[in-house]
């Protein structure tokens, strides 16, 4: 257990250094507050505007460093109780009688640890994609099935009777699954294309709500684990990404198409936000009752709240503000 929370603690100490180091915002700041030797900077532990979608109470735990020397140094980062606070830094001078006792930062991750839990598991549990088969409205092809292990991205198969079913290992882009059949279904006798297309498209969203996964938790002895609940999020994130951009190109391009890349447009961007409000709000919440890991990721949970304050809108909030 030793070692395994110097690791956590190393982490703290790796993500408070690139806080300090490659934000500017903190370098401004600090620059500004003319600090002296023994005076104390408190990190804050929560960057957004949180009301009313975060449920959770803040951890009353923030990261703080002593000053030594003018400056400020990874290796001095301690924990303390200041209280509540609305700005992403605060100064206690080293003189005032309101500066809070400080807790090495040692001894506050192995506090933390013994009262991890398991339920944070979840977030680096293995997903294993379960199959699923959903009928398709239509008088050749009549059935769409999910196989996660199949060799190819989509697959037209024969299921007897004449009859047939495509096969998807995917569920993120039927676009692709249709551009990958519709050749070889072109000249079937009877098939009009464009009524498949409809059909399959509609089952396809049937595939997505019905398809499930099952979540394996880790062991404490698991050394590797396959694709976890926190990998598949950032994975579906880059996928989405993708095919905003290539939505974007096509209406960009014109053409008489340009109204339904449009259409695709807008649909990526309302679910995605909505999705990745949802995210957020688990990941906050989560740091708000875990606060080791919030330390581990304070520049990340930083980098967020900037992100948020550079996007092209007028906020009545002082915090970026997840609303």
């Amino acid at each position: 257990m030793k070692g395994g929370t110097q690791q956590v603690t190393e982490m703290v100490r790796c993500s408070v250094d690139r806080l300090m180091t490659d934000a500017s915002a903190f370098c401004k700041w600090f620059e500004e507050a003319k600090t002296a030797d023994g005076d104390v900077v408190v990190i804050n532990n929560s960057f957004i505007y949180r009301k009313p979608l975060i449920k959770t109470s803040k951890n009353e735990q923030y990261l703080c460093l002593r000053v030594k020397q003018g400056e400020v140094a990874s290796k001095d980062v301690c924990v303390c109780k200041p209280g509540d606070m609305d700005s992403d830094f605060k100064l206690f001078r080293a003189e005032s009688a309101n500066l809070p006792p400080l807790e090495s930062l040692d001894e506050a991750v192995r506090t933390e640890v013994k009262r991890l839990g398991r339920l944070i598991f979840v977030l680096i549990g293995e997903l294993q994609d379960l199959p699923a088969t959903v009928p398709v409205n239509h008088n050749l092809v009549k059935k769409l099935r999910f196989e996660p292990s199949a060799r190819k991205n989509a697959a037209l198969e024969d299921i007897g009777d004449g009859n047939k079913e495509v096969v998807v290992r995917r569920l993120t882009d039927p676009e692709s699954v249709w551009d990958a059949i519709k050749d070889e279904l072109t000249g079937q006798v009877g098939v009009d294309l464009a009524v498949l297309e409809k059909a399959f498209a509609a089952a396809f969203e049937k595939l997505q709500d019905e398809a499930r996964l099952e979540l394996v938790l880790p062991s404490p002895t698991t050394r590797n684990t396959g694709e976890s609940f926190i990998a598949r999020l950032r994975k579906s994130v880059s996928e989405q990404r993708k095919l905003y951009e290539d939505a974007l190109q096509k209406w960009k391009a014109g053409g008489g198409s340009a109204d339904s890349h449009l259409r695709e447009i807008m649909r990526i961007a309302y679910n995605f936000a909505d999705d990745a409000i949802k995210v957020l709000q688990l990941l906050v919440s989560i740091a708000d009752l875990k606060g080791v890991l919030l330390w581990c990721t304070i520049k990340e949970h930083f980098d967020v709240a900037e992100a948020f304050s550079n996007l092209p809108w007028t906020r009545s909030h002082k915090k970026p503000s997840l609303e």
